[in-house]
């Protein structure tokens, strides 16, 4: 019962978050005039806004955060380490890394389909960095690998500050505005980039729920019941890295989403299953939303990186898990 309606209080938080979303902003658009858009009788000036503007940015802070969340879900299942997040294992600063430089030196801020893959190849080196600093006697262990993350993480980001210095002025504004998290992909072009990875790769990951349960058991348990842990534990890996790799690509160096959601679905569903991996995924979804949403209005004028408003929260909540650990 408890497992129903926690995803039951997550869609509407989900729905009451897309409303609040497409209602709000330097532009007021009412409750009847969103009727107006849904029904199709809305004036060209409320579509656009909705359309053109507001609607892609949403689904971009829906997508990334379910993308970030279940990487994180991923991360955590695979190290057996609650505190493993893509952002503080280094995969997120790697992918940025790469995409930063693409963008800045390459092409020149503009869209390419290029972009995702750049982000996964950017995120596997972080990995591998982590990996092979964090392995001892060819096996993951979770402490050395947390450690090693955060070496890591430190050392691209002192390199992606170092790049700043050779990027054009607007290059500049778009490096410090996606390293503070800004949703900065706002086009159906940015969508379309994002969509189709989640589309075939959560579906792969729900196939292999199974394996996930087993692998939470432990390592060795794993190994008892048969399951090939080596090749599986690094198909995961590559779905996590891809899953955060993306996401970094079109919503900026947002961190905590991969290590809170996982830790809100286990508590309301008490263990690890497809259900509370789906929950997770919501969960993240509606976090970088409200994160989103409350970064365009807490301040008078301007507005604060969602990137920001998820740190906030997030860190009080990874040090306490820390301390807790």
């Amino acid at each position: 019962m408890k497992m129903k309606y926690s995803g039951l209080l997550g869609l509407l938080l989900l729905i009451v978050g897309i409303v609040i979303s497409l209602t709000t902003g330097s532009m007021a658009v009412s409750l009847s005039d969103l009727l107006h858009v849904v029904t199709g009788t809305a004036d060209h000036a409320t579509n656009l806004i909705v359309f053109d503007f507001r609607l892609p940015r949403l689904l971009i802070a829906l997508f990334a955060g379910c993308g970030l969340a279940l990487s994180g879900y991923l991360f955590q299942t695979i190290t057996h380490n609650e505190l493993a997040d893509p952002g503080i294992l280094g995969i997120n600063a790697g992918a940025g890394l790469f995409v930063l430089f693409y963008l800045g030196f390459f092409a020149n801020n503009q869209m390419s389909w290029l972009l995702p893959l750049v982000a996964c190849v950017g995120g596997l080196f972080a990995a591998l960095l982590v990996y092979f600093c964090g392995r001892q006697a060819e096996r993951i262990v979770p402490n050395r690998l947390l450690l090693a993350g955060v070496a890591v993480n430190a050392g691209i980001s002192a390199l992606t500050l170092i790049g700043t210095i050779r990027v054009s002025k607007d290059s500049y504004q778009f490096v410090t505005a996606w390293l503070s998290g800004t949703i900065w992909g706002t086009t159906w072009q940015h969508v379309g980039l994002v969509l189709p990875w989640l589309v075939v790769i959560i579906p792969l990951l729900l196939a292999h729920g199974r394996t996930l349960e087993i692998l939470n058991l432990g390592d060795e348990a794993a190994l008892g019941l048969g399951v090939r842990l080596k090749k599986t534990q690094l198909w995961f890996l590559i779905a996590a890295v891809c899953l955060a790799a993306v996401s970094v690509a079109v919503a900026g160096s947002i961190s905590f989403i991969g290590l809170i959601a996982p830790h809100m679905a286990r508590s309301l569903t008490g263990k690890k299953n497809n259900y509370s991996f789906l929950l997770t995924g919501l969960l993240g979804a509606v976090l970088l939303l409200y994160g989103d949403i409350l970064g365009r209005v807490l301040l008078p004028t301007g507005e604060i990186a969602a990137g920001i408003v998820v740190a906030i929260i997030g860190a009080p909540y990874f040090i306490y898990q820390l301390v807790k650990s």
